[in-house]
This record gives structure tokens, sequence and C-alpha cells, in this order.
């Protein structure tokens, strides 16, 4: 009995467990299912073999805009309506095989009023109530989208802010002693994108950077790590083609809480063109400390040929015709002239010489600087001069001309570093609309023509094409400034010319250069010349001069035809000498450089005191330095030394005669 009664209690004890248990699942499962309810994720149960939804939660339901009632006939396909069933049973063949538990993708799903949404899907296959069904579980990650789209465009941004600025950016892993390198990293060291974006930093110098400078980097990356002082250098690199290219590279580190180097991160900017203007800017600083000297050196000689030249004709005229002393004078008035000549070119040169645009004879100036370009080629090279046997008058500043001669005949030295033949040729070109339609650049008309042609290394097309911009030079650095040709190219083009380029690698190179030919310019200025005859006068003029030897002498020429003199040594004493005589003088003549007070300054003042005073300049100078509205709005009157005693006396009557 004892048996039966605790055989029933224990029957009941396990029946209630099983009922408690029942109960806790029920509960349990109620929870679960109240939780996937609403969930805001989308949740889907859909049959394997019909794919009709079985289940879908109020998440689902609201995300899509459809109604219960509808999703009940509807399938995953309804949903992504270019998914064919064809499709999708080949992106699930991994759950079906059994080969995968759970399948994660990104979809584009559409909602029932037509819009579209990225989602990411988390799909698996299990059995329910003895069939198959899948599991979908679905994230609307549009937010995540277009954060990930302004990631995208922020990277964009900074690497188009990279390679405007010719800069990339790194972020080095110290342990690994790999650097992650941003995208323009690899254009600035010309390393292939399929390289891995992640570089040892030994494989980077060993590879990459200037063997010269492959300690200096080591050492300074070091010196970074151990804190003696910040990462920031200059280094170059060797790129794919042997050139080189200067960068200058900059870091920060960062540290663990102990203290210890674990990141750096840094920037490099390819700093190569500030290298070369800064290489033309001291070229140019240079040059121009040479100009001061040599217009100094030509202002000072200046002052010396002008008492040679002054007196040597005032000699010479007091000789006789037949005199052998006079045939000797008149060589060194000639040797006088060409020095004059050479100031004149000194001072062009350092650009202390006005631009004078007048007449000349294009081979007279060819053959006037020929000895300067033969000094320039060198004795390995044959130089010919091949001149048209007639004038060749164009309207230019002959020194300009000069200029453009000595920089084309520079780069075809260069062009010819073992020896060659240079020539130098003129002649005339006649311009004709045929010969437009043929070349594609001219105006009619005939031109004095200037070639220069050399047997040089010679240039390819997309050299030729870029030879006249400024800078542009195939010369290592340091060598050339890039500016020779532009100038050049300037210098024809205001005077209505054209300069053009003819060449093949290995084949020599030929420029042509076509001015406008004047003649009648030319043979009206030797008629005036001819035609005006020295006269003197009675007249007081002051002479403002601080060289002695110059003043004496104009004091001498002045005096002799008529003229009283009053000198002054400098422009105080000039301003001092006039108020003792302002009733009696009736021109000043004054040097532009004087000490105490320039010749603008000078005149400046007397025409205060008298607005009548007739006034003409003398200097070895330009005369930029006159820079008063009233004097050049005036016309002032100028003469450039040294000077012959017939041109001072020519220029005196003709400014008191105005």
């Amino acid at each position: 009995m004892a048996a039966k009664l605790k055989a029933s209690y224990t029957s009941v004890e396990n029946s209630e467990r099983e009922i408690t248990e029942k109960k806790r699942a029920e509960i349990e499962q109620f929870r679960l299912l109240n939780i996937v309810e609403k969930s805001l994720n989308e949740i889907y149960i859909f049959d394997s073999e019909t794919l009709k939804f079985d289940y879908v939660n109020q998440g689902a339901l609201q995300n899509s805009g459809y109604t219960l009632s509808e999703m009940r006939n509807m399938t995953p396909l309804d949903i992504k309506p270019e998914f064919t069933e064809a499709m999708f049973r080949e992106t699930v063949r991994p759950l079906i095989k059994q080969e995968k538990e759970r399948l994660v993708f990104e979809s584009i799903h559409r909602r029932k009023d037509g819009t579209y949404y990225p989602v990411e899907v988390y799909l698996q296959l299990n059995r329910q109530d003895d069939k198959s069904v899948f599991f979908a579980v679905i994230n609307d990650i549009t937010e995540r989208k277009k954060a990930e789209e302004k990631l995208r465009q922020s990277e964009r941004n900074l690497a188009e802010a990279e390679r405007i600025g010719n800069t990339g950016s790194w972020d080095y892993d110290v342990a690994s002693d790999t650097a992650v390198w941003s995208e323009n990293m690899f254009r600035i060291f010309d390393v292939d994108r399929e390289l891995p974006r992640e570089l040892v930093f030994k494989q980077f110098v060993e590879t990459l950077v200037h063997p010269a400078d492959r300690t200096h980097i080591l050492s300074a990356l070091q010196d970074a790590l151990t804190g003696k002082r910040p990462y920031d250098l200059e280094y170059r690199i060797v790129k794919k083609d042997g050139s080189i290219r200067h960068i200058h590279a900059l870091a920060e580190t960062l540290r663990d809480e102990q203290g210890k180097v674990i990141r750096m991160i840094g920037k490099v900017e390819d700093i190569t063109d500030r290298k070369h203007l800064e290489t033309q800017l001291r070229h140019a600083q240079k040059m121009d400390a040479v100009g001061a000297l040599a217009g100094g050196i030509a202002h000072d000689l200046n002052n010396i040929l002008n008492v040679i030249i002054g007196y040597g004709t005032m000699v010479m005229d007091t000789m006789e015709a037949d005199s052998v002393s006079k045939g000797r004078m008149n060589e060194v008035l000639a040797a006088a002239e060409r020095a004059a000549v050479l100031t004149k070119r000194l001072l062009t040169f350092s650009r202390k010489q006005l631009d004078e645009v007048k007449p000349i004879d294009i081979n007279e100036s060819v053959i006037g600087i020929r000895k300067l370009l033969a000094g320039i080629i060198g004795e390995d090279i044959d130089f010919q001069l091949d001149l048209e046997n007639r004038n060749l008058v164009v309207m230019a500043d002959a020194g300009q001309i000069e200029q453009v001669l000595m920089n084309l005949v520079a780069n075809a030295r260069d062009a010819m570093p073992n020896g060659g033949r240079l020539m130098i040729g003129t002649g005339l070109q006649e311009i004709d609309d045929e010969y437009i339609a043929a070349n594609g650049y001219g105006t009619p008309g005939v031109y004095a023509l200037i070639t220069v042609a050399d047997t040089g290394c010679g240039m390819d097309t997309e050299t030729q094409k870029k030879i006249f911009e400024p800078f542009y030079t195939t010369k290592s650095m340091g060598e050339g400034t890039g500016l020779g040709l532009a100038i050049s190219y300037g210098i024809i083009k205001q005077y209505n010319g054209y300069i053009k380029v003819y060449s093949e690698p290995g084949n020599g190179t030929l420029f042509k250069i076509y001015l406008p030919l004047l003649e009648e310019a030319a043979s009206l200025e030797k008629k005036t010349e001819a035609s005006v005859s020295v006269k003197g006068g009675n007249e007081t003029v002051l002479v403002a001069e601080d060289d002695a030897s110059m003043r004496k002498l104009t004091r001498i020429v002045l005096e002799s035809f008529g003229y009283s003199v009053i000198t002054a040594e400098d422009g105080e004493d000039a301003i001092t000498k006039f108020m003792e005589n302002r009733d009696r003088i009736d021109l000043a003549v004054l040097d532009m450089i004087m000490p105490k007070m320039n010749g603008k300054e000078v005149s400046e003042a007397l025409r205060k005191m008298n607005p009548r005073i007739k006034i003409f300049f003398v200097s070895g100078y330009t005369m930029a330095i006159i820079k008063n509205k009233e004097l050049t709005e005036s016309g002032f009157d100028f003469i450039h030394k040294p000077i012959r005693p017939q041109d001072l006396l020519i220029k005196v009557r003709e400014v008191l005669d105005k």
C-alpha cells in the first residue's frame, strides 16, 4: 500500500513538473515572440519551397509599407523585383547544401510606394513543423550608407587637396615597421598602386630614397622615436625614369601610457618646383649684383671715355688734314667709340640702359657682337657667319636684339658639348598669303630674317612646344633659369616679329627670327644726321657734373663756341649757383647721378624758382629715375654719355632754341 502511494505521489510530482516546464517554455516563447514582433528590424519567415511569407513582424510591415494581409500573399521576390527565383536559388545554394550556416549580404529593397532603400540581410535555413523555412533579419542601413558616402567624399576631398598641394600622408606603425600610405603618396613616389598600401620602412628607404640621403632619413627617424628631435627633414627620391625629386617630410609621434612611441603620423610634400624657384631667385639675385657691378663700371668708364673722346676730338680738329698724327688720333677715337659701344652693352646687361628703339642694321648688330659670341661658344665649335649683302634695317633696340642672339648661341653651345658647327645668317623673307597658308602664321610684308643653326643634339616635338614657356628648361637644376628663350620670344613679339624653331633629335636645331624690314627710316636718319650743323651762342649755361674731368671738358667745349659757363660739382652746389645767378642762367645741363641731390631733384628745385628754365639731362645710366609727372609730360631732354663735343653743342643749341 505504501509503495503504491509513493508511486502515485511521484507520478503526480512529475506531472506537475512537466506542466511547470511547459508553462515556462510557453512564457519564454511568448517573451521571444514579443521581442521579435516589436523589433525595429524587419524579420521574415518564409517557406523554402513556395517562398511565401509565413511570418512578418511589425518592423517589416512598418518599413515596407505593406499590410499583413498583403504580405501573406507575397514572397521575397516582391520586395526585390529585379531578383528572379533562379537568382534567389543560386544565392541560397550554400545554405541548401549546408556549406554555410548563415549568409550575410547587402541588397536593395523596394517599398510599397516604389522607393528603394539599402539593407543588410542575415539569412538562415531552419526546420519548423516538419518543413524547411528561411529565417531572415533585415537591417535598414540607409543612415550607415549616408555616413559611408560622407566618409568617402571626405576621403576624396582629402585626396584632391593632397593632389593639388602635391602632398601625401602616411601612418607608420613602429611595432610592425610598416606605413600605410594615402593615395597621393603613390603618385609622388612613382610607386605602382597594385603594391600593398603597407610598405616596410626599410624597403621604402632602400628602394626610393636617394642613396646619399638614406643615412640621413634613418637617423631622423631614430631621433624622432627617441624624442631627441621632431621628425622634420628634407631628402631626395629617385623616380623610375631616373629623375630626382625633393621631398619635405613632417610627422608627429603617438605614445602609449608608458610613453613609448607606437605610431608616427605625418605628411610629405614634393618641393621640387619650390627648389627650382629658389635656385632661380638666387640666380636672379646674383645677376642683379653682377648687373649693379657692371652698371657701376660702365658709368665710370663712360666718364673716362667722354674725356678721351672730347679732348681727342678737339685736338684732332687742330691738326692738318694730311698729318700723320691726325691719322693716329683718329685710331684713338675709333677705339674709344668701340669702348663706348661696350659700355652700352654693359648697361644693357645691367638693365640700366633705356630701351632705345630706332632703326638698326641687323648685319651690323651681328658683326658687332661676333667676338662676344665667339667667346661664349668656345674653340671646339666652328662658328660662321653668312650675312645678306645689303642693309637689313629694322625698328628695334640693338641691345635687345643682341641679347636674343646671345641667348640662342648659349643654348646652341649647350646642345653641342662635344663640339660642332654654328651658323648665323641673315636674309630677306617675304611673307605673303601663300606663305601664311603654308606656315600658319604671319602678317604680309617684307621681313629681315635671322637664322641661328647648330649641329647639336636637337629636340623632340614635345620639347619644342614648351621651350618658349617661362622657367621651362631641359637643363639640370642650377644650370639654367628657363628664362632665356621666354625673354627672347617676348623681345621679338614686341617688335611685331616672329621666332620659330625647327629641330629633330640628333639632327640639330634651327631658329628663324623675322623682323619687319624698315629701309626708309634708316635712310631718313642718315640724311637728318648729315644735315645738322654745329652752332654756338652767347647764352649762359649752368653745368652740374660731379666728375671734375667731365666738368672741365664741358666748360671748355661750350666756352669755345661762345657760351658763358657756370659749373657746379654736386646737386646742392647747382642750386646755390643758380640762386646766385638766377637772372643770367638760360640753360641747366644736369648730370642725373650726383652727390647730395640727383638731377631730378635739382630740376624740380630750379623749376620752382624759375618755371621757364630750360633743362636737359646727361647720364650714363637709365632715365627711369625721372618719375616726376611734370617732367615726363613736358618732354624732358636727355643725352647719353659718352658725348662727343659736336653732339653736346647740337643738343645745347636745340634746347635753347625751343
